[in-house]
């Protein structure tokens, strides 16, 4: 049996049962990184639509980002007017969302002074972002991919997000984060 330490109590591992959880939990990384549920290019494509739409009734110039399931881009998506910032931001957004497997806005609240994960902001070469915009999306239990929004507020891009991803779950059974659409 080994033992490692870290910055808190000994952590042994080496048993039968331990190295079976272990290997249980990389299976089951490995499956959701390899795309177990993950979503395609064409939907990619309908949540950049939805996306537009809503930013062009909100009179916002934006910039759609959609990642997969590890946070690389399969999407890039940028509306005529858009900041330039804005393209880095989204990308960075779903990014986020998808290593992390939690809203930008949620993990914005655990990196907060005195939270769990403060600091966090400054790993991932600076691309962790914590303000609202970006959402994982799960299908099956597993994250499908990731959307970031820039070029509005926080709220704004939100708010854009939900209602581009509400539009894609009528039809492919595809959810945000936790099973409920963000509206």
């Amino acid at each position: 049996m080994t033992t490692l330490t870290a910055t808190g109590p000994a952590v042994a591992f080496g048993t039968a049962a331990e190295q079976r959880r272990i290997a249980a939990l990389v299976d089951a990384a490995l499956a959701d990184l390899a795309g177990n549920g993950a979503l395609t290019l064409a939907e990619a494509q309908r949540l950049a639509q939805a996306a537009e739409a809503v930013a062009l009734a909100m009179g916002l110039a934006i910039v759609v980002a959609v990642a997969d399931p590890a946070g690389a881009p399969m999407l890039l998506h940028r509306m005529d007017g858009a900041l330039p910032a804005s393209t880095d931001i989204a990308l960075n957004k779903a990014f986020t969302a998808a290593a992390f497997r939690m809203a930008t806005h949620e993990l914005g609240e655990l990196a907060q002074p005195g939270r769990p994960l403060y600091g966090v902001q400054a790993t991932n070469q600076g691309r962790v972002v914590l303000f609202g915009g970006g959402y994982p999306c799960r299908r099956n239990g597993a994250v499908g991919g990731a959307i970031g929004i820039s070029g509005g507020t926080a709220d704004q891009d939100m708010r854009i997000a939900a209602c581009a991803l509400h539009t894609l779950t009528r039809d492919s059974g595809l959810l945000p984060e936790g099973g409920k659409t963000h509206e």
